[in-house]
């Protein structure tokens, strides 16, 4: 991984803490609903990314 991928990681970070009820609900999604929840935060990372390369 190249420092500036670190970067950007290091900036979308979060401590990710769910409560008992959170868990539970996450843990009765579908394969299709967590599909959707992984393509909505690489959909993040990717504005975040390209919103650092315009400012250059």
């Amino acid at each position: 991984m190249t420092e500036k991928s670190t970067d950007v990681y290091s900036e979308i970070d979060e401590e990710l803490e769910f409560t008992d009820e959170q868990t539970e609900e996450l843990l009765k999604l579908n394969e299709k609903e967590i599909q959707i929840l992984i393509l909505s935060e690489l959909k993040k990372i990717t504005s975040l990314l390209n919103q650092r390369k315009s400012k250059r």
